[in-house]
C-alpha cells in the first residue's frame, strides 16, 4: 500500500482523491492546507496547516503536491529533503533549472518524483501512437482543448483566483494548454521551431487562451489551442497523406478514437478501462515505484524535461 499525503485543497484534490480511492493500492492519511476547515472537508483523517510538521510523518511514501503552479518547485524540494517521494502536479515546475534540481535531489536521495499527467498514460492515447503509421506521414496536427471556465466570470468581477493570475503562474497554456502539447511531444518529440500568441484580456494579463503553433523540419506542424475564456472544439485531429486520426473529448481524456482510411468504414476505438481520467496515471506510478522500474521513470523524467522547455520557449516566443 502506498501511503500517501497531500499538500493542497484546491479543486484538483477532491479528483485525486476519488481516483486514489479507485485505483488499487492507494491510501491517503494526511493533508496540509493553508487552514483547517479548508483541509479537512475532504474526510481525511490527519489534517495539518503545517507542512514541515506533516512532512515530519514517518509513515508517508508520497507527498502529492497540488499547489498553485509557482508553488510547486519548493514544495516538491521540501518533500524530497524530508525523504519523501513526491508526485507534482503539472505543470512541474517553472524553468528546465528547477526540474533538474527536483530530479538531481530526488536521484541523491534514491527517491520518486513524477510529473501528474493523466493523458499520456491513457490506452487510447496509446492507440493513437499504434494507428498512426497507417495515415502515412502526418502533415498537420489539430489540437484544441476549448471552454468557458466555470470561474472566468468570477475572475473578470474582480475574484482573485490562482489560475488567472501572473503570480501563480497561470492562464490558459500552462494550466490547459499543457495537455495538448504533451500529446505532441510524446508522439513527435522536440519541435524545431515554437510560436505562441496568447489573449491577454483580463485586468492583469494573464493569457486566458492562446495558439501554440510546434513546426518540425521533418514536416510536420501541430497547433495547439486552449482557452478559458471562451467555447470551442475540443480533441485532437491528425492529418496523414493516407487518412486521418480523430480523437474525442477533451485533451486530458481521450474519450474516443476513429481511424479514417478512405474508402473505408470508420473504426472507432475506446480502450480507457476507468471513467476517471486520473486513474490510469496512478496505475502506471505505482507499478513504476513498486517495480522500482527506473528506465520507465526515466523515460517519464525526460518527457518533463521536454515539456518544461517547450512551455518555456512558447512564453519566449510571444509577441512583444
Amino acid at each position: 500500500m502506498i501511503r500517501v499525503a497531500i499538500v493542497g485543497s484546491g479543486r484538483i484534490v477532491p479528483q485525486m482523491l476519488e481516483a486514489m480511492q479507485t485505483v488499487p493500492g492507494y491510501e491517503v492519511i494526511a493533508i496540509c492546507g493553508r487552514s483547517r476547515e479548508k483541509a479537512g472537508r475532504f474526510g481525511i483523517p490527519n489534517v495539518y496547516t503545517d507542512y514541515a510538521e506533516m512532512l515530519a510523518r514517518t509513515d508517508i511514501d508520497f507527498v502529492y503536491v497540488a499547489l498553485p503552479n509557482s508553488l510547486h518547485f519548493e514544495a516538491a524540494r521540501q518533500a524530497l529533503l524530508a525523504g519523501k517521494n513526491v508526485l507534482l502536479e503539472k505543470p512541474f515546475t517553472s524553468t528546465v533549472e528547477q526540474a533538474c534540481t527536483l530530479f538531481d535531489l530526488a536521484a541523491e536521495r534514491g527517491l520518486w518524483i513524477f510529473e501528474a499527467i493523466s493523458n499520456i498514460h491513457l490506452p487510447n492515447f496509446h492507440k493513437v501512437e499504434e494507428l498512426l503509421p497507417l495515415i502515412g506521414p502526418v502533415r498537420l496536427v489539430h489540437a484544441d482543448y476549448d471552454e468557458h471556465f466555470g470561474r472566468y466570470d468570477e475572475y473578470l468581477a474582480g475574484a482573485h483566483i490562482p489560475v488567472f493570475t501572473q503570480e501563480y503562474e497561470g492562464g490558459a497554456l500552462r494550466d490547459i494548454n499543457i495537455y495538448c502539447l504533451h500529446i505532441v511531444l510524446a508522439l513527435y518529440g522536440r519541435p524545431d521551431k515554437v510560436f505562441y500568441a496568447a489573449n491577454a484580456c483580463g485586468r492583469n494579463a494573464v493569457g486566458t487562451s492562446g495558439a501554440a503553433t510546434l513546426v518540425y523540419d521533418s514536416g510536420l506542424v501541430a497547433v495547439c489551442t486552449a482557452s478559458m475564456d471562451s467555447e470551442g472544439p475540443h480533441g485532437f485531429y491528425f492529418q496523414g497523406e493516407r487518412g486521418a486520426l480523430r480523437v474525442y473529448g477533451l485533451p486530458n481524456f481521450f474519450t474516443k478514437v476513429e481511424l479514417l482510411l478512405p474508402g473505408q468504414e470508420p473504426q472507432v476505438f475506446e480502450l480507457n478501462r476507468y471513467e476517471h481520467r486520473l486513474c490510469h496515471q496512478l496505475e502506471d506510478y505505482r507499478d513504476i515505484y513498486l517495480a522500482a522500474d527506473r528506465e520507465a521513470a526515466a523515460r517519464l523524467q525526460a518527457q518533463t524535461l521536454l515539456i518544461t522547455e517547450t512551455l518555456v520557449r512558447c512564453e519566449a516566443s510571444q509577441p512583444q
